[in-house]
């Protein structure tokens, strides 16, 4: 029979043998195209390396057709390269059966049919197989999934953040975490776990410019992501297409039947906003390559006006975000462009939630009626439901009967329910996640230092025909030669030379005067220095940065214009010196998070250098006296600004010192007035939604718990002795790998060359950027646990033990079952299913000796037999083992009815709860759809179905023979 690829063969997948059976598609131009209908996928593989083994079934094997009884095969042919089974039923009728009409859903049975054809390998490759599927096993049904493996502190905010996100179906979020509290790395958890749940395999980011190699480099140096960054030279290489038509003879249909969509080229990519926003073509084409997953930073650069003109980039998110299901938006301001902007964002990841700019501004005004009442189910519930008022004002929100059962029983269940729900259905509910640097805690202090300068000759004359904002950056005012005359150019140099030990981080805003100033400093007085501004290319700013990272040979000062302000992390330098003082607050506030973050070890020192009497200093108290942003970070810039703009620009302008001393004193009132207001709503609502401290301890539990980093050193040294890699201990808790010169693969999945050091310790690894940082989830780990996994390797094993207590000759057959739910990956139907595999021993007596012959006892005990033996061996106790496997796979098929009862219970008390949301949304909602709740709905059946076919296959069997 032929063995090449032809459309209409089975195949099955050796990595994804949970796909089921898949069929043939199409086979040609060395590719092969499968489609596999039990799990709604697709592969494409090259023909030469695809990793797919032949499904064909014996004389006697049961085959399994759809809406038809059980059928015994009697007899094959093959016709045209695909067979045709000729079957027999239940009242002894034949039938012919095309390969091309059986059950996707197949029941794999390799273990069991090597170890009866004597196709059977070393123990301790069966013991590699077995901790390599209860390891699986372990991974697939965890809660924390996706999180283990980062290179990321274990810090409590970002985690419940991840956690939560990445458990919805389509998450569509808005991350808003004050400047320093690591939303990039809560972005990049969500991504890296929805990959590696196949919830998502493409993923788009879509940054400022400044932000496209920090980007890259972050996700592949903290989460092993290798993203592509796309520009218009790298689409050009693929779509070589003509603005106009060079011919007369021009065939548009011919032109696009050439054309190539350049973003179908890689799974991952990085796209600066500013050009994919201005070129239309690109941005049909991204739209067309379809995506999983948008991610979109720095998003209060998005404008959007209710009368319909909105900028160019809010378009185009907006376009992609209605295209696209998940969607993650990050900004650090989230009222930067005020309410509306604030509403703008929310309406691009739920239109339907937020339809209307009026509706939502009232919305706003019931947030501390609703804070209230968290407050008293949170703090005091017994009292709060005692509380006739207090449960009228809740029932009307929740309905009696949930107000019933709480009075009735106000368990912590019911009391979190009725929190999550309220939190949920008003309010920016579990679409804003925003937290503060109060409620996370353990941030240095911000110390100003006001550094009082004589104004330069000239500049007062030069004022009284300038605007505010030339009198707030002096160089524009003080002529070509201004660094000669301006003073704050001699207290730099002067400060720079008496601490020479300090990284120093300077940002002015114009680009001109940060090249200037930089290039004086470092040829006029050899001060080492980089620049960093938007005329540079992105790799001459990467390098401008790194420089300035360099501990040992860097630059000690690095002046930005104003890009520096956002996305960069200098936390490793303490002093930022404000070259002027920008009229926006927000910015103010990026500037400083460049240095005050998480990772920050010393105070944040803030260097103010003014000029006495001007406009300077006039705003340098507005931003320490009114909203006190020298000190902590101000939640209240914009609105006092929207409020108080116009009276500032006036007061800054002015010779009138009592006037801006008032302006300060009713802003300070004001601001006072303001926190006050978001402390008890809004900001109330979002603290409790964003990080739930109880929820967030126990998953750095787990987190700590499935390290197990003695264990996985344990296993990468099994992996290594069956491989033939060269396994070396580096240090304590590190090790290095090596390709060795009897590997039995050609090459080794994510194994440099020349090799790689690797540490089991987190606080290590966050420290040692040239060491890897092993993991279950490291790339190259579960790589080879997929490599096992795929293949018969380590399936069947035969082995002697010697045990006094038992008698010479008696058999153990030991058997894993590993749990196989045959539909698509987005249900994340595993995590229903217990964290292990299931396993079995059992005796000729057919006795279930499962609890006293532990795993690894067997694994102490075994010892090979040697391969001229093994025919003889084999002949002797084939009958035995023959009866042995019906017994054990029947206890398999019992087992199986008590996981499909707890992962259905599980499932349909999940769904329920879900749905229950989704009808109070639809209640409050008028636009959300019932066509969405049918979907819904028949999700849930298709689930449902799946988990109730779930099948415990066996995946390794090994005989143990008692040795005298």
């Amino acid at each position: 029979m032929s063995t090449i690829f032809i459309a209409g063969q089975r195949w099955i997948s050796n990595p994804e043998p949970d796909l089921g059976l898949g069929i043939i598609l199409e086979a040609e131009h060395r590719r092969v195209v499968i489609a596999f209908p039990a799990a709604e996928e697709e592969r494409t593989y090259a023909a030469a390396a695809a990793p797919l083994s032949r499904v064909l079934f014996q004389v006697g094997d049961n085959i399994d057709v759809p809406n038809q009884g059980p059928l015994v095969v009697k007899e094959q042919q093959e016709h045209n390269g695909c067979i045709v089974y000729f079957a027999e039923d239940e009242n002894g009728e034949i039938h012919p059966v095309p390969e091309q009409i059986l059950s996707a859903h197949i029941k794999l049975s390799n273990a069991k049919e090597r170890l009866l054809a004597g196709q059977v390998e070393h123990h301790r490759r069966f013991a590699l197989r077995a901790a390599t599927l209860e390891q699986q096993n372990t991974s697939q049904a965890a809660s924390t999934r996706g999180l283990l493996g980062p290179r990321v502190q274990l810090l409590p905010h970002q985690m419940y953040i991840a956690a939560e996100v990445a458990s919805r179906p389509a998450p569509r979020v808005l991350l808003a975490d004050e400047v320093g509290l690591g939303k990039t790395i809560e972005a990049g958890l969500i991504i890296h776990q929805l990959l590696l749940l196949e919830r998502a395999k493409r993923v788009l980011i879509v940054v400022p410019d400044s932000l496209v190699h920090q980007w890259l480099v972050e996700m592949l140096r903290r989460f092993n992501l290798k993203f592509s960054i796309f520009n218009e030279a790298r689409c050009r290489l693929i779509d070589e297409y003509e603005d106009e038509p060079s011919s007369v003879f021009f065939n548009e249909e011919e032109s696009k039947e050439k054309e190539e969509n350049p973003f179908e080229d890689a799974q991952l990519v990085i796209c600066p906003l500013s050009w994919i926003s201005s070129h239309p073509r690109r941005q049909d084409q991204l739209s067309e390559a379809g995506w999983d997953m948008l991610v979109v930073d720095e998003a209060h650069h998005l404008h959007w006006h209710e009368d319909g003109s909105s900028s160019d980039e809010y378009k185009l998110v907006e376009r992609l975000s209605a295209e696209i299901n998940s969607v993650l938006l990050l900004t650090a301001t989230p009222e930067n462009a005020g309410i509306d902007g604030h509403f703008a964002r929310l309406r691009l990841l739920d239109p339907a939630r937020y339809p209307d700019l009026a509706a939502f501004l009232e919305e706003q005004d019931h947030y501390e009626e609703i804070s209230d009442l968290i407050q008293g189910l949170a703090d005091t519930p017994d009292t709060a439901l005692a509380e006739t008022d207090f449960c009228q004002r809740l029932e009307a929100l929740l309905g009696s009967e949930q107000i019933n059962a709480l009075q009735k029983s106000p368990s912590p269940e019911q009391l979190d329910k009725a929190i999550r729900d309220l939190l949920d259905r008003f309010g920016t509910g579990r679409m804003l996640f925003r937290n503060t640097r109060a409620s996370v805690g353990g941030f240095p202090q911000r110390v100003l230092h006001e550094h009082p300068l004589d104004k330069p000759a000239g500049y007062e004359q030069a004022c009284t025909t300038a605007t505010v904002q030339e009198t707030l950056h002096p160089e524009q005012l003080l002529g070509a030669a201004w660094l000669k005359s301006d003073p704050r150019v001699a207290w730099i140099e002067k400060f720079l030379l008496q601490n020479p030990d300090e990284k120093v981080l300077l940002i002015a805003a114009d680009s001109s005067a940060a090249r200037d100033l930089e290039l004086h400093l470092r040829l006029r007085r050899g001060i080492a220095s980089a620049v960093f501004h938007e005329e540079l290319s992105l790799i001459e700013r990467d390098r401008a940065a790194a420089y300035f990272a360099d501990p040992e040979e860097g630059a000690q000062l690095l002046i930005c214009s104003e890009i520096g302000s956002e996305g960069r992390n200098f936390q490793f330098a303490q002093h930022l010196v404000l070259f002027d003082l920008p009229l926006n607050p927000d910015l103010l506030e990026q500037r400083i998070g460049r240095l005050d973050r998480i990772g920050q070890l010393g105070d944040v020192n803030l260097h103010v250098p003014f000029y006495t009497d001007s406009a300077q200093e006039k705003l340098l108290n507005w931003y320490r006296d009114a909203l006190n942003i020298f000190t902590q970070p101000c939640t209240v810039g914009n609105a006092l600004m929207l409020e108080f703009g116009d009276k500032l620009t006036t007061a800054l302008a002015s010779t009138n010192d009592a006037a801006i001393r008032a302006l300060i004193a009713e802003a300070a009132s004001k601001a006072t007035e303001l926190q006050e207001n978001l402390r008890k709503g809004r900001n109330r609502l979002l603290e409790l939604n964003s990080c739930q401290p109880q929820r967030a301890a126990e998953l750095i539990s787990a987190l700590e718990e499935e390290q197990r980093s003695d264990t996985l050193a344990e296993y990468l040294e099994m992996l290594a002795e069956q491989f033939g890699l060269d396994h070396e201990d580096h240090s304590d808790n590190a090790i290095i790998l090596r390709p060795g010169d009897h590997m039995i693969t050609e090459a080794f999945p994510h194994l440099p060359e020349d090799g790689i050091t690797g540490t089991f310790n987190r606080d290590r690894a966050l420290s040692r950027e040239d060491m890897a940082y092993f993991s279950w989830e490291h790339p190259l780990v579960s790589s080879a646990m997929d490599m096992v996994m795929s293949s018969d390797f380590g399936s069947a094993s035969i082995c002697t033990i010697a045990v006094k207590a038992l008698k010479p000759g008696t058999l153990l057959l030991e058997a894993f079952f590993s749990p196989a739910v045959q539909a698509p990956a987005w249900l994340q139907l595993q995590r229903y299913l217990p964290a292990q595999s299931f396993r079995l021993v059992t005796d000729q007596q057919n006795r279930n000796l499962s609890n006293a012959v532990a795993h690894s006892k067997l694994n102490q005990l075994a010892q090979g037999v040697k391969k001229t033996l093994m025919p003889v061996l084999l002949r002797e106790v084939r009958n035995s083992i023959t009866a042995m496997i019906p017994h054990i796979e029947g206890l398999a098929e019992e087992a199986s009815k008590e996981w499909i009862r707890t992962a259905t219970e599980a499932y349909e008390v999940e769904r329920h709860n879900e749905r229950e949301r989704f009808e109070a949304l639809m209640s409050r909602n008028p636009n959300v759809e019932a066509a969405e709740l049918d979907s819904f709905d028949q999700e849930t059946v298709v689930g449902l179905a799946a988990l109730k076919s779930l099948q415990l296959n066996m995946s390794a069997l090994r005989l143990a023979i008692v040795s005298q």
